[in-house]
């Protein structure tokens, strides 16, 4: 009888580690299916705003729109205030603003804080170097390019833009993302020539460091990545004048 009891005590202890191995296989199965997606690390900005980050291939992007209202070396920033010049190039001011929060499309269940979407910045802001936090960058179109490629390379080919995209909060018109990254990406509009806040919660817009300084300044245009209503992620050369969103990548 004794001798019964340890044989099934033995059993029920390797029955246990089969178990064990089991599930820790099936937690590391789970994760090497997903691919380089894991928020590893947060970076805090010179105002104590704090990010999470993720590493996607070789690269690592903060996974919100920049909020810092004072450069890296401790000078404010100029908040763009009604009846003053947002695009004017011969003046030359760094300047933000907060994307426009308002919802007057009804497309989200709750009042969104005036931050959601990350403060915007205008083209000297955008010039100055110190945006973003210490070690970190604004991306280039080819940063972006590198992302997309990822993306196509790693099961989202025809979709990047919709991985990209939050999955709420965006018009029908375009369209809510799948969010297949967590890289979250919100409608966050952009600030026309004139200052004002344009297509909130209708399109993503992010800057990038691409200038065309061959032109004469008034002429000049930077490259701006968007997200829209396609599957494409969008590269557009607009006027130097209209402000947007700050995505900042690793160095």
């Amino acid at each position: 009888m004794f001798d019964i009891k340890n044989k099934f005590m033995r059993l029920l202890s390797r029955v246990n580690i089969i178990i064990l191995f089991a599930l820790i296989s099936f937690g590391c199965s789970e994760d090497e299916n997903n691919p380089n997606v894991e928020p590893v690390l947060t970076v805090t900005d010179v105002d104590g705003n704090i990010y999470a980050t993720i590493t996607i291939g070789n690269q690592t992007w903060m996974l919100e729109n920049l909020k810092s209202t004072t450069f890296n070396d401790g000078t404010p920033i100029t908040e763009h205030l009604n009846g003053m010049d947002w695009g004017d190039l011969p003046n030359q001011t760094p300047q933000y603003q907060w994307a426009d929060t308002s919802d007057l499309n009804n497309v989200v269940d709750e009042e969104l804080p005036f931050d959601f979407y990350g403060a915007m910045y205008n083209h000297w802001a955008i010039e100055s170097g110190k945006l973003a936090p210490e070690g970190w960058r604004i991306p280039s179109q080819e940063d972006f390019e590198e992302l997309e490629n990822y993306l196509s390379e790693n099961g989202f080919e025809n979709q990047e833009a919709s991985a990209l995209k939050s999955s709420t909060g965006w018009l029908p018109s375009s369209g809510n993302g799948i969010n297949a990254i967590e890289f979250n990406g919100l409608p966050n509009g952009y600030i026309n020539a004139f200052g004002g806040p344009t297509l909130g919660q209708g399109i993503c817009t992010w800057a990038t460091t691409n200038v065309n300084t061959d032109l004469p300044i008034g002429s000049r245009t930077r490259v701006l990545v968007q997200l829209f209503d396609t599957e494409d992620i969008l590269y557009s050369n607009n006027s130097i004048r209209i402000g947007s969103g700050i995505r900042c990548i690793k160095e």
